[in-house]
């Protein structure tokens, strides 16, 4: 079993408050509905999302599924997109990821109780704001930029809705085609976002390293710190070395591995969670 040595460094700065936390759908597939479903990981719902497609050519077909194959997500995505009946996609996302009724799993209690100052997310279910609503907590999309500013130097927490929410599918950023059009739309969002970067530790929760969503972010924000100072990402064990040096030099983006299955995540993050806490009452951190 492969246990996360966590940085001392990070565990200082997330003590400090003076990292974000950046949580993908490998959260929100630790949460469960009465029924003991999970949201699908991004492998599921395109093959599931893929049968939305109407009179699609074979050779449509045979190049989604070459690109789910090679967990080439992004194109997959776009393809199918491109595909599929704008009302029967959005109908689709709102069965799956607000209508499904999933509690937060032990994973997103864990991250609240880390209590970040700043939450950035690409998820656009609602599971870990509905936990956080009745506390100190403020949640914007990239649509209000000045609300986040604002409340970055209040004494509220932040958690920034990066893609979107589930409560209006018109403006969920799903797609390279929709990130793109977004960033001429926002350009100030994506301004604060790479100012973030550039002046906190950023640390993955719940990513692969083939997850559109985060290679979507990481391709506008790169280089955005010194190899000194390293953003973080929590995957699974078994990823190529090649792939793990090019994260490195590319993004700055250090690996931190868990395994041997998708079930050790929560460990890792219940013992990071007990490092901090830890860490700040012993240098009465408040």
């Amino acid at each position: 079993m492969s246990k996360i040595v966590w940085p001392e460094n990070l565990i200082e700065e997330i003590a400090y408050r003076r990292a974000i936390l950046f949580l993908g759908s490998g959260v929100s597939a630790t949460a469960v509905n009465d029924e003991g479903k999970s949201p699908e990981t991004w492998g599921e719902f395109l093959k599931n999302i893929k049968n939305l497609i109407n009179n699609a050519r074979p050779e449509d077909l045979e190049f989604i599924n070459k690109m789910i194959d090679q967990e080439n997500y992004l194109l997959a995505l776009q393809a199918i997109y491109d595909l599929c009946d704008s009302g029967a996609f959005s109908k689709y996302l709102k069965d799956k990821f607000s209508r499904g009724k999933f509690k937060p799993s032990s994973v997103h209690k864990a991250i609240k109780e880390i209590d970040s100052k700043i939450v950035i997310t690409t998820n656009f279910d609602k599971i870990y704001d509905n936990l956080c609503k009745e506390s100190h907590y403020v949640i914007y999309d990239y649509q209000k930029t000045k609300s986040i500013i604002a409340n970055i130097k209040s004494p509220e927490n932040v958690i920034i809705k990066a893609h979107g929410s589930i409560d209006d599918t018109d403006e969920i950023i799903f797609t390279s085609k929709q990130y793109y059009q977004a960033q001429e739309k926002y350009p100030d969002f994506y301004s604060l976002l790479k100012a973030l970067f550039q002046t906190h530790t950023v640390l993955f929760l719940g990513y692969s390293l083939n997850d559109p969503d985060i290679n979507l972010v990481l391709q506008s924000i790169r280089n955005t710190s010194s190899s000194a100072a390293p953003h973080y990402i929590v995957i699974k064990e078994g990823i190529s070395k090649h792939i793990v040096k090019h994260w490195e030099d590319t993004y700055n983006v250090r690996c931190l591995e868990y395994g041997p299955s998708y079930d050790n995540f929560q460990e890792n993050i219940e013992e990071l969670k007990n490092l901090v806490l830890g860490l700040r009452e012993e240098r009465n951190i408040p």
